[in-house]
């Protein structure tokens, strides 16, 4: 009530796909959003363990 979450996913089945296909011997299902993901620049922020830090960081780029 009243906080903000900041949830942080990395586990989605397609950033596994060759390990998926390995066992599965199929390609992973792909949701549409995530097609051609690939080909998007990647960012990375490196952070000191600093909760203050990392609660700046998450105010300054917010977006509204």
């Amino acid at each position: 009530a009243g906080e903000v979450v900041v949830v942080l996913e990395t586990a989605l089945p397609i950033k596994f796909a060759d390990t998926i296909r390995e066992a599965l011997d199929r390609e992973p299902d792909r949701p549409a959003r995530f097609v051609g993901i690939e080909d998007l620049p990647k960012r990375v922020q490196v952070m000191a363990p600093d909760v203050a830090a990392v609660q700046r960081y998450i105010a300054d780029h917010c977006r509204d």
